[in-house]
């Protein structure tokens, strides 16, 4: 059993980063730098980490048509999650090929625990990178949490991996 388990386990992590995943409705496609997560919950529809298998974690998100809020909705949540709800918030409305979306970057006190536990551990310096694609069948949302420091210099792969969405396929 040690023996099929240590081959499942090679075998999930020789997964080529260039395999393309489903979230909702939309298809992305990882460059080299990223590197197959693991999902938490059952509200997490794939995790991808950055550079490395415990690098900083992507998280998408897909609830279904009309759930999971809309882009205001999200960022007030977002930073509630940051000691007494502030953090320094930057929303970006962009657009890939047709699609407009927001991409926020916060940053901040990040409070790390459990999502209703009262007691929850201050980490200054902390980022929050997230993506809100909205779709008639269900937004998608993107959230990474990270230091501050490795996240900035994520945020280039993190933009290239949700435009890898919106690529026209060649002919």
């Amino acid at each position: 059993m040690k023996i099929i388990a240590t081959i499942l386990a090679l075998s999930l992590s020789a997964l080529s980063a260039q395999d393309s995943f489903k979230v909702g409705n939309f298809t992305f496609k990882p460059a080299k730098s990223w590197v197959i997560g693991k999902t938490s919950s059952h509200m997490v529809k794939a995790a991808l980490n950055h550079s490395k298998k415990d690098g900083p974690l992507l998280k998408f998100y897909h609830f279904g048509e009309g759930q999971g809020g809309g882009v205001e909705a999200n960022i007030q949540r977002w930073k509630r999650q940051f000691e007494n709800g502030e953090a320094k918030v930057l929303p970006e409305n962009k657009t890939f090929g047709d699609q407009k979306l927001t991409v926020v970057t916060m940053t901040g006190t990040y409070m790390v625990g459990p999502m209703m536990a009262r007691n929850k551990t201050a980490t200054p310096e902390y980022m929050l990178l997230g993506a809100i694609i909205p779709h008639p069948s269900g937004d998608v949302f993107l959230k990474m949490l990270g230091k501050e420091a490795d996240l900035k210099k994520t945020k280039a792969d993190f933009e290239k991996l949700i435009a890898s969405a919106f690529e026209k396929a060649a002919k």
